[in-house]
């Protein structure tokens, strides 16, 4: 029978929590289980051997939080889960999930390793509260899996053991991503795209500064903004960036297509030359982390990127490799690399091969999973 990996994640499973679904769906070796407090979007990430607090009776429930506050601080549903499943491991998403999850880790005495994405990081290291919480998770936690060097040395700075911190490269499901080489038009316009969340550290407004700059050269570029914006932050970002449109006269050339579910949205980007992603660190110190799983999924679609330097993205995008990169928060550095690939546009499909190349390489899903399982049999075999 295969050995059982418990995981943590909640909600189960946020909408653009496909790196996450990835890690879980396509176990081979191993068995996943997870515990949550929260379901959503089931449809879009099925699993079968999924447990939630929300979906326990209104009584249970009650009694779940009540014995929450006596027992130290975890769910009893969990504990059961963990037991009748006889898992050997608890993996827990996010820092502050691997927090949270301590008590469950010394009820079931498994070994714990915690996975960390970015703000989970980068934010939380700015509150002193997190900072202390850090050192206990670094006392207590087994293994710490971050997405690149630049996250590695941040979690070392925090006071963790460095022979506990090991980078675990996201991937994307490369045979669901289909390579389709760019190549300029002949006329016509040139469909540059922004993508993710309505969050500050991803740039969009600098963005549409930068493509406002790059378009006074190149008049045929045109720009979609395809964000997603949830709650009421975010749409205020949103509202933010379609003030912006209108303030630098772009009206014309810039368009909001409505956000995509996962899928649709991969194969949308085949009517896109140019991607454009320039993150930064966000005034709340919030960060990538890694780099956006969204370059890793361009990159393997074949599009070329320009991308700003910040935390792992020369790890994700090569300059050159990929596409071009230029410094962080660098407006004009960036409207000129905007420029300079689209004066480039016969390295299109070579940035385009080489990138998808180097996806397969080392963020490809498939492999990734089997050095996640490597590191489940190194715990818990």
């Amino acid at each position: 029978m295969k050995p059982l990996v418990l995981h943590s994640v909640n909600p189960y499973l946020f909408g653009t929590g496909s790196w996450v679904y990835g890690q879980i769906k396509l176990l081979s070796r191993w068995q996943a289980a997870v515990v949550t407090t929260k379901l959503e979007n089931l449809d879009q990430f099925p699993l079968e051997n999924v447990h939630a607090l929300r979906s326990l009776p209104a009584p249970r429930r009650w009694y779940e939080h009540a014995a929450k506050a006596f027992n130290g601080g975890y769910f009893p549903f969990m504990k059961c889960v963990a037991e009748q499943s006889g898992a050997r491991l608890l993996h827990s998403h996010f820092a502050g999930k691997g927090w949270k999850d301590l008590p469950l880790a010394r009820a079931t005495g498994l070994r714990h390793v915690s996975s960390f994405y970015g703000a989970d990081i980068w934010r939380n290291s700015r509150s002193e509260k997190w900072r202390k919480r850090f050192l206990e998770l670094w006392r207590e936690g087994d293994l710490f899996l971050v997405e690149g060097e630049a996250m590695r040395s941040k979690v070392i700075s925090l006071g963790c053991p460095p022979d506990k911190v090991r980078v675990q490269h996201l991937g994307v499901d490369l045979s669901a991503a289909r390579f389709f080489e760019r190549r300029a038009p002949a006329s016509g316009p040139i469909k540059v795209l922004i993508s993710g969340r309505a969050v500050e550290k991803k740039g969009h407004e600098l963005a549409l500064r930068i493509f406002a700059r790059a378009r006074r050269e190149c008049p045929r570029l045109e720009l979609a903004v395809m964000v997603i914006a949830k709650s009421p932050e975010e749409r205020a970002l949103l509202a933010r960036l379609q003030a912006v449109v209108q303030e630098l006269g772009l009206q014309a050339c810039v368009s909001f297509p409505p956000p995509l579910p996962y899928a649709a949205w991969r194969k949308s980007l085949e009517g896109y030359h140019l991607f454009l992603a320039p993150s930064l660190h966000a005034s709340d110190g919030d960060a990538e982390g890694g780099a956006p799983v969204s370059l890793i999924d361009m990159s393997a679609t074949g599009i070329p990127i320009v991308a700003s330097t910040h935390c792992d993205i020369p790890e994700v995008v090569p300059h050159g490799v990929s596409g071009l990169l230029f410094p962080e928060q660098d407006e004009a550095g960036g409207a000129a690399a905007l420029i300079e690939a689209v004066a480039s546009a016969e390295r299109w499909p070579q940035w385009g091969r080489d990138g998808r190349a180097h996806v397969e390489r080392h963020y490809s899903l498939a492999t990734q999973v089997r050095a996640l399982e490597a590191v489940y049999d190194e715990l818990g075999g």
